[in-house]
């Protein structure tokens, strides 16, 4: 149940999407029930690229790889993708051999695998552990984000729970928790210019100053 948004306005805008952007793998992630971006995220995104035309993008949360091969094909960036799970990250290496696309994938930890790498990304995408997204953010601002750099972090609003209390499940209160003080800190850094997109599953958008 999409509470975001009214089912109308969602079903809206997916009827007039031409979508044609890696459909076999759309698929089987809704068969195999495996979370990846909603599709009007995915516009959004694409849009986005187009305006910032990153050169070099870090991703948290491989999945199967949807999100990275949409950011191949969509831009001209090198791509560094991180995905903790052994299963997932051998079947996102599948598909990238599939597409023929030069994307450096990273199976490991991400708090780990983020202290090895020693290079600025203009475009950073978030789609892993909800607990963690602060950290991820300060250590992506402190150390790999390039001035004027973008960090979008998707799943924001985690199905409406974090905008509405009765919808709260008890077994998410602290991953809730967590995301309302993520959102409140992002949103009042003086460095970044940020803003929230109510959209697929809410996606943030921090924009850092360029000095």
């Amino acid at each position: 149940m999409n509470r975001i948004n009214n089912e109308y306005i969602s079903s809206f805008i997916e009827d007039i999407i031409i979508d044609c952007d890696f459909l076999e793998l759309r698929k089987f992630a809704e068969k195999e029930n495996v979370p990846i971006m909603k599709l009007e995220s995915k516009e959004f995104l694409k849009n986005l690229l187009a305006i910032k035309r990153p050169k070099s993008i870090l991703e948290i949360g491989t999945a199967i790889g949807y999100s990275s091969l949409v950011f191949d094909k969509y831009s001209d960036a090198k791509i560094t993708t991180i995905e903790l799970s052994e299963d997932m990250a051998h079947i996102a290496q599948e598909n990238f051999n599939k597409y023929n696309v030069d994307i450096n994938l990273i199976n490991d930890d991400a708090e780990k695998a983020l202290t090895k790498l020693n290079q600025g990304f203009d475009f950073v995408f978030i789609d892993a552990n909800k607990s963690n997204y602060k950290f991820y953010f300060d250590y992506i601002d402190k150390n790999l984000l390039n001035n004027g750099g973008v960090i979008v972090a998707d799943n924001i609003l985690f199905r409406g729970e974090v905008c509405n209390d009765d919808l709260v499940e008890k077994r998410k209160i602290t991953i809730i928790k967590r995301l309302r003080n993520f959102l409140a800190y992002i949103t009042r850094r003086d460095d970044y210019q940020t803003s929230i997109i109510p959209i697929g599953d809410g996606i943030s958008v921090s924009v850092k100053e360029d000095k």
